[in-house]
């Protein structure tokens, strides 16, 4: 135990030892990596299409102490969508499929209610697609697509935006059929090569008997999970069939030359590119929360669009009003997508602050910090939350909950910005809570006798 923290400090001790002044971006890492023990961050900010900052931070390895460059992959989960957003969008472009295409048409046998699923509703979650649970972590894509064929839908085709794991899968299975490549090689072959990218790809890690082998990525970081005082290692077996949904190892500085040759139109044409930035409609008129595999926001007034690893590991967000995009990668799984956002803000416009309204309920209020006070210290008041509640609630403020409340520091000042009554004598109430390190808005749901339902952190300032 003392070794790795010996050589967590010195690694910080090391990125700061430049004789150059920290730049704010530099110091928000760092602050950071403290209050939510990281090893090993890297950043990159791209404005106007050219790269401003690229940076490593910290140690990408605590048994061997390998420093964290732009050059260091890290696994990237659920950002890994980001890439397959663009494959298929490439093969779109070579007329090797439509996103219009109904997937029956790719697997004999499909059942019927598969002719209406396009490949479309499957790059935006929104094909309805029950999820295939329990898939052993060497089944191919074909596998699970059979298994899925034997499932009823779980909501109606473009009712709703729905994110989940199977849509990908049998997106994946799609992909390979219309390349005749493997997943990772479609990959080398549309992104990685015409980019020239040098750290991205994917470990192949199986399960073999008790052995788990993987192929050799030079210098990778590896990724951490902070519980109870102490690092443990927590790689996370991302299945080959998963691959398109999670389980790329990509660097800040591929991830940027990703996001430049996009922006400029060197990799996909520009309108393909829309279609990755802008949301996919649902039945009803609403815009989904997914277009091609992007995930979409607002902040700072502002839309955005990329992708977190779910929510830790990676954030890529890209502000098209603003030619801004903001990468942050980290090897802590205890940790929530937070600093992009951090370094944004030193970035876009200031936006005027909206007031707060009067508190008629101040008592809800105050339940509110204790719970979020009680949170960061491990614990839960299971006496203030109703059964959905302590069902769909609290468990998230054991672990990626907390882990945000301690990056963000103690709580400064809570302010009410929104109370709308609910049905059943429930009470929907938008809150702003002033952290030491940033400002959150949480909405809070709370039944007729005051007991908290729900307590959900905006990830931007949508409502």
């Amino acid at each position: 135990m003392i070794g790795r923290v010996t050589i967590f400090a010195a690694a910080l001790l090391l990125s700061t030892a430049t004789g150059v002044a920290a730049d704010p971006i530099d110091d928000l890492a760092r602050q950071y990596m403290g209050a939510s023990h990281i090893p090993g961050v890297a950043v990159a900010v791209i404005e106007d299409g050219r790269i401003t900052k690229l940076e490593g931070y910290g140690t990408a390895n605590l048994e061997w102490d390998g420093a964290v460059t732009p050059d260091t992959p890290f696994q990237t989960a659920s950002a890994s969508k980001i890439f397959a957003g663009v494959a298929l969008m490439r093969l779109v472009e070579q007329g090797a499929l439509s996103l219009d295409d109904p997937i029956a048409g790719f697997f004999d046998g499909a059942p019927e209610a598969w002719s209406t699923i396009t490949v479309r509703h499957l790059a935006g979650h929104t094909s309805g697609l029950a999820e295939v649970r329990n898939s052993p972590t060497g089944a191919t894509t074909q596998e699970v697509a059979a298994e899925a064929m034997t499932l009823p839908l779980a909501y109606p085709t473009g009712s709703e935006s729905r994110y989940g794991l199977t849509d990908f899968v049998i997106m994946t299975a799609i992909m390979e059929k219309v390349s005749g490549l493997t997943y990772p090689d479609l990959i080398r072959r549309e992104i990685v090569a015409p980019l020239a990218l040098t750290h991205t790809g994917f470990t192949m890690l199986r399960e073999q008997g008790p052995v788990r082998a993987a192929d050799i990525m030079a210098g990778r970081a590896r990724v951490y999970g902070w519980r109870e005082g102490v690092q443990r290692d927590e790689e996370f077996l991302y299945p080959v069939h998963a691959y398109a949904a999670g389980g790329l190892y990509s660097s800040a500085r591929d991830i940027a030359t990703l996001m430049a040759a996009l922006e400029a139109g060197t990799l996909l044409k520009p309108e393909s590119f829309a279609l990755l930035t802008a949301p996919a409609k649902l039945n009803d008129g609403r815009n989904g929360s997914f277009g091609v595999g992007w995930t979409f926001d607002r902040y700072h007034g502002l839309a955005t669009v990329g992708h977190t690893g779910g929510p830790a590991l990676a954030d890529v967000m890209y502000v098209p009003a603003q030619k801004l995009t903001v990468i942050a990668l980290t090897n802590q799984r205890r940790f929530y997508a937070l600093l992009s956002h951090a370094i944004a803000d030193l970035k876009l416009p200031p936006v005027a602050e909206a007031a707060a309204i009067p508190d008629s309920r101040p008592e809800l209020t105050a339940a509110l910090q204790k719970a979020l006070e009680a949170a960061a210290d491990g614990k839960i008041d299971s006496a203030a939350y109703s059964e959905a509640g302590r069902r769909d609630a609290a468990p998230f403020y054991q672990d990626f909950g907390q882990a945000m409340l301690l990056a963000v520091g103690p709580i400064g000042d809570v302010s009410l910005m929104d109370e709308r009554p609910g049905p059943d004598g429930d009470l929907r109430r938008r809150y702003r809570v002033r952290f030491e390190r940033q400002a959150l808005e949480f909405v809070v749901r709370t039944g007729p006798t005051g007991l908290i339902s729900e307590i959900r952190p905006l990830s931007g300032d949508d409502l």
